[in-house]
């Protein structure tokens, strides 16, 4: 017991030795309560108040649940952590594939993630008659999941319905939950709804884990939703024994239905709660600290701490005005080489921004630079075609009912099986009641209205994947998936040489290599699993990658500069965090003005960022950004003055230089163009103003054409005009914004949707 405490301060120690009964720890960033958490298990284990299998611990990601049994093992010896130690999503798995029979949920059901809930809804659209084009699959699968989470069923919430879209999303949300049913499947929201249903509605079952769980531990309980709460009620409910840690200050996920009451209001749901406070950081320097203080200060709905540090002071945060979203992005190469010359690495920078749409000038001026970078939350591993498709391929081994799997597949790689051919398999699957397989395996059912040879081929997938299932119970996964691939040639396919090949051909080496080598990953993720689990089939390896977030692959990035969002950021840190568009309308967003009026929530984004940083923070405003094609002024973000002036030092204002109308059109209004002169490691990176590049031997560059000409552009196109474009063919103006060289023009084309031009460079012919 002595070495399971000797390292915890006064306030940890109490909050690991707390009494049972409901414990609310209120901790801070940076204030050590992944150990408080970790280290109350082992306390819970080592004083014998518990045993392994007594213990349920929720985490958010599947990388804090490994993290979370990883620190328990290392005090408590190697096998001695709790077994049900995970995220909200796999602990309702585990329960609905053991007690789902209760609510007729089959327990081989497959997980959908995004994507296939996406593909399902498209066909579900398609089966109603609806035009995605009115009713976006997007749009439907976000309300889907904020009534699933409300647990609203169909029919209340086409009941609850404002307005004819909202009746006919709830339309295909009854359908959907049928489609779902009929694939035997289950989306997120189900894994919690779902169990929550199980738990209520099954008395004897709740009872049941309520007795077996003695102690329920949850972390980051800011992040909890309303079902999750029930959840963690039921699961309680024979004992009380609740331990949640948290921080209100770092609840920022309203939007994907987090709410904050739910720590607010702890005590109203758990009578008798006993609150404590971990204020102590470990983490950052003093100045980050009072900064964060002072700003999260003005929020009202928060419980209330004051972080500090035994540390240093460090140095004051840095506060600096570019002129634009390109000078602002050079500022930062220059900030990286400022600090490499420091003595840094490149991962030990951050840069962080509000919305994923600030990356790509970031990227570009680092790419310039040959600044080595990884943007993080950008298409993940496994929302990669190609692994798609072989995931795909799996879920149908392992559920023959699985229809969105069946159907992404059946024509890859191609077959010659067509869209014709998959509409009369589905109709002929829905009239008889069967699956995909047993619809084409049914003697004549198919030659109703198909050819014999189109049969013949349905029925030689079919068959194929049969063979796959007879081999699931005994075959490895790595050695299946390799079968798979060899027996499909997907390899062939993807290089273009065989079948589909020719259609493929036109797409870069260098992506069809990344592909390929995309695949080889995929066995070796499979290898790895086979080798974890000793053996486990493939069931569990599908499982497990279903469950896989976009957050349990944030290592990644090693000798690299990370790019990300401030809410991919939450529980990440770094010596150096440079963040960028601190002005109003952005940090805090414009979007949020309706639900967060007093910018709370926004408020509570700034503080993580801040919070992000161990020594040093660099906070960039830009006088103008570019929004929908036009720059519109930037004011700095009103979180920027509550930081006391003594904690914060200002850069120099920019020079003042000729913008260069070839590259960045539109009024310089004295601004300068800035580019990175290329980065050398170790020494600074110093912004210098870009020079005006010569006319090419082709003659004037395209700027010098309309020079003399551009004040004339706004009258040459109006609204309704019908224009033609060299690469998307013929359009219709829809709005016009701007003037003279800033003018941009809205065009609607048939075949490439809504697309904002700048008319100086677009090169627009008119046709009436």
């Amino acid at each position: 017991m002595k070495d399971i405490l000797q390292d915890l301060n006064p306030a940890q120690r109490e909050a690991v030795t707390a009494p049972d009964g409901p414990v609310l720890v209120v901790a801070g960033a940076g204030s050590g309560k992944t150990r408080v958490l970790t280290t109350r298990i082992a306390w819970l284990l080592s004083e014998e108040r518990a045993r392994p299998a007594e213990i349920l611990a929720f985490t958010f990601t599947n990388r804090a649940a490994r993290e979370m049994r990883e620190r328990v093992e290392g005090l408590v010896g190697d096998g001695l952590s709790p077994r049900w130690i995970g995220t909200f999503h796999a602990t309702g798995v585990r329960i609905l594939r053991a007690d789902g029979v209760h609510l007729g949920i089959d327990r081989h059901f497959t997980i959908y993630d995004t994507d296939d809930t996406q593909r399902l809804l498209k066909q579900v659209l398609a089966d109603l008659h609806l035009d995605p084009q009115q009713i976006a699959p997007a749009l439907a699968r976000q309300l889907i999941s904020r009534w699933k989470n409300d647990d609203r069923d169909p029919a209340e919430a086409r009941a609850g319905a404002r307005g004819r879209v909202e009746e006919r999303i709830a339309d295909v949300y009854r359908e959907y939950v049928r489609a779902l049913r009929r694939s035997n499947a289950l989306d997120f929201d189900d894994l919690v709804l779902q169990t929550v249903h199980l738990l209520e509605r099954h008395d004897e079952v709740r009872a049941r884990y309520a007795r077996r769980f003695r102690h329920v531990l949850v972390d980051e309980f800011q992040d909890t939703n309303p079902l999750q709460l029930v959840l963690i009620k039921a699961l309680s409910s024979e004992h009380g024994n609740v331990f949640a840690v948290g921080d209100d200050d770092q609840s920022i996920y309203s939007w994907r239905g987090a709410c904050i009451e739910n720590m607010l209001r702890f005590e109203d749901y758990f009578p008798g709660t006993r609150i404590l406070r971990l204020e102590q950081n470990y983490r950052s320097t003093g100045n980050i600290l009072a900064a964060a203080n002072a700003v999260i200060a003005h929020n009202r709905r928060r419980k209330g701490k004051t972080l500090w540090t035994a540390g240093v002071a460090g140095d004051r945060l840095r506060v600096e005005t570019t002129g634009d979203e390109e000078d602002e992005a050079a500022r930062v190469v220059a900030i990286v080489g400022e600090e490499l010359a420091r003595g840094l690495v490149p991962q030990d920078l951050a840069v962080l921004y509000r919305t994923n749409a600030q990356s790509r000038v970031l990227e570009q001026a680092l790419s310039r630079a040959a600044v080595p970078y990884r943007l993080i939350g950008s298409l993940q591993f496994y929302e990669r075609r190609e692994v798609r498709d072989l995931l795909a391929y799996l879920k149908l081994v392992a559920n023959p009912r699985d229809r969105v799997a069946a159907l992404r597949i059946l024509n890859v790689p191609r077959r010659r099986i067509g869209a014709a051919t998959s509409a009369a398999l589905v109709a002929a699957a829905e009239a008889a009641d069967l699956t995909l397989g047993e619809a084409a395996a049914a003697p004549g059912l198919l030659e109703a209205s198909l050819p014999a040879a189109a049969c013949e081929r349905v029925r030689s997938f079919f068959d194929q994947v049969a063979r796959w299932r007879l081999a699931m119970e005994a075959v490895p996964v790595p050695d299946l998936l390799r079968r798979i691939l060899d027996e499909i040639g997907y390899l062939a396919y993807l290089e273009g040489s065989e079948a589909g090949g020719p259609a493929r051909r036109a797409e870069d080496p260098a992506a069809r290599r990344n592909r390929a080598e995309n695949v080889a990953e995929l066995v070796n993720v499979a290898a790895a699993f086979d080798e974890a689990t000793d053996g486990a089939r493939l069931p569990a390896f599908l499982e497990q990658v279903a469950l896989v977030s976009d957050a349990d692959s944030l290592e990644a990035g090693e000798g690299a500069v990370r790019l990300m969002t401030i809410h991919t950021a939450k529980g990440l840190e770094f010596p150096v965090v440079v963040l960028t568009g601190c002005e109003e309308d952005l940090l805090p967003h414009i979007a949020g003005r309706d639900e967060d009026p007093a910018g709370e929530e926004e408020r509570r984004l700034f503080y993580v960022a801040l919070t992000r940083a161990q020594r040093r923070v660099y906070l960039l405003n830009a006088r103008r950004r570019r929004r929908f094609g036009s720059y519109t002024d930037g004011h700095a973000s009103r979180y920027l003055a509550e930081i006391p002036a003594a904690l914060t030092e200002h850069g120099e204002e920019p020079a003042m230089l000729l913008v260069d109308a070839g590259r960045r059109p539109g009024p310089a209004a004295g601004r300068p163009a800035l580019e990175p002169r290329r980065f050398i490691p170790g020494q600074p990176a110093r912004p210098r103003a870009l020079p005006r590049s010569p006319a090419g031997p082709g003659g004037p560059r395209q700027a010098d054409i309309w020079a003399d000409d551009v004040s004339q552009l706004e009258v040459a196109f109006h609204v309704g005009q019908s224009v033609l474009h060299g690469r998307y063919g013929r359009g219709v103006v829809a709005r016009l914004e701007g003037s003279g060289e800033d003018l941009y023009l809205t065009v609607d084309f048939p075949d490439f949707g809504r697309k904002h031009l700048l008319a100086k460079f677009a090169n627009l012919r008119r046709l009436d």
